[in-house]
């Protein structure tokens, strides 16, 4: 029987020659995946610096002598006081402005009167300093208490009184010439004022009041204790009635009656400079002395002016002003303060509040014409609020003034948006004209 032959027995020779080529390809294969890598490693290359000599050069000190001298600061001066505008000797003309759509008057509102009548530029809004107490506007209205009360010895006396009259004239002469403004001067139951309504700060004008005020409460020799107040102005002006009070006032008595024509013509910065409240009503009933009295108080009365005039009789031969007392009741209290008069009936009156003397003030202000254009050149909220602010400036005793004169008064500037301030005796006087207050 003859056995089949395997594959790789048939074919030896071919098959061992494909075992050769395989394994030569697999060394190939082993062969190639080796790679051969040099490295080489350099060594860092360092450098040796060789020090060098150079020769040193010495300096030489200095052989000129140096001063330094320290400059000297200089202080700066001080102003003595703050003041408004400079004034310009000059004449304003009659400037009449047309009637612009729109507001309350137009800016030529001033009518006939041009400058010095009711309307106002509006193109400034200065800034008044009176002792200590500053405030804006271009339409001005000054009042000044003319009582013997303000000359009395506690407050300054007569030479205390012309301090603040001066003041009064400077600030006056620094306004400018575009300021309208208008004065007025009041005792217990009377007042002046200088111009019918409000005119230009001109050079004319403030030599009218000067003129006016320059002989007011000015002493002289052999005045008595009745010589004072606006019989003693200078030419010019004009007394001023109850034209204009309303209900629930009856009369406007001491500052309230100007400064009801102060709200009439429309100013915007108005300064009441006073001793006190004053006597705000009117008398519903008593207030009358029996005949008996009378007669009492008749005697006391000349025994005050007799020690009156010894006491002026001495202030004179040392040189000195007078003594100035408040009429026939001032006297009396001076000289003899314990002494008590009895009236027939208790006397009642009717004091008037600062609320119901600011509300016809402003019921004034709204009736008048006058309150024409309102600027809002700087003024403060609550003058924007009222169109005006009313100041208050009161002199006071050395010792203080009683706070029922103070508190009324503290109560009108607020109301008012205005300012208060209390000035005591000759020396604070000084003070606040300085600017040291």
């Amino acid at each position: 029987m003859r056995t089949k032959k395997s594959f790789f027995a048939q074919h030896a020779k071919s098959s061992a020659a494909m075992i050769s080529l395989g394994i030569h390809a697999v060394l190939i294969v082993v062969a190639l995946s080796f790679v051969a890598v040099t490295v080489i490693q350099k060594e860092e290359s360092s450098f040796e610096a060789k020090p060098v000599s150079r020769p040193r050069k010495h300096l030489k000190k200095l052989q000129v002598p140096v001063t330094i001298k320290k400059k000297e600061v200089r202080k700066p001066k001080l102003r003595k006081r703050i003041v408004v505008q400079p004034k310009l000797n000059q004449t304003m003309p009659d400037i009449r402005m047309p009637e612009i759509s729109g507001v309350r008057g137009g800016m030529g509102s001033a009518g006939a009167g041009g400058l010095g009548g009711e309307g106002g530029l509006g193109f400034t809004m200065p800034e008044l300093n009176l002792f200590g107490v500053k405030s804006r506007g271009e339409k001005v209205f000054l009042i000044l208490d003319s009582s013997a009360e303000i000359m009395k010895d506690e407050m300054g006396g007569i030479s205390a009184y012309t301090l603040v009259k001066e003041e009064l004239i400077r600030i006056i002469d620094e306004l400018s010439p575009t300021t309208l403004f208008n004065i007025a001067v009041y005792e217990r139951s009377k007042a002046s004022m200088l111009f019918p309504q409000l005119v230009a700060a001109s050079h004319e004008s403030v030599e009218k009041v000067k003129s006016w005020l320059d002989p007011l409460n000015v002493w002289s020799e052999g005045m008595g204790n009745l010589n004072y107040g606006i019989k003693t102005l200078g030419p010019g002006g004009q007394l001023v009635g109850n034209e204009l009070v309303l209900e629930p006032l009856e009369i406007g008595s001491e500052w309230v009656r100007p400064s009801l024509y102060a709200m009439q013509q429309g100013a915007d910065a108005i300064f009441v400079l006073g001793t006190g409240w004053g006597h705000q009503g009117h008398l519903v009933k008593g207030g009358e002395m029996s005949p008996s009295e009378q007669k009492k108080y008749k005697e006391y009365v000349k025994k005050a002016q007799k020690l009156h005039e010894e006491e002026n009789s001495r202030r004179t031969s040392r040189g000195d002003p007078p003594r100035v007392l408040a009429g026939d009741n001032g006297l009396v209290r001076a000289y003899f303060p314990e002494v008590r008069f009895a009236e027939k009936e208790e006397r009642e009156t009717r004091n008037y509040t600062p609320r119901e003397i600011t509300g016809v003030m402003k019921e004034v202000r709204k009736n008048s014409k006058s309150t024409v254009v309102q600027t809002n050149s700087g003024l403060r909220k609550r003058q924007e609020n009222n169109g005006y602010t009313l100041n208050i400036i009161q002199f006071t005793r050395k010792s203080g003034a009683d706070a029922r004169q103070t508190e009324p008064f503290k109560k009108m500037a607020d109301l008012n948006g205005g300012k208060y301030r209390a000035i005591s005796g000759m020396d604070a006087i000084k003070r606040s004209i300085s600017g040291a207050e």
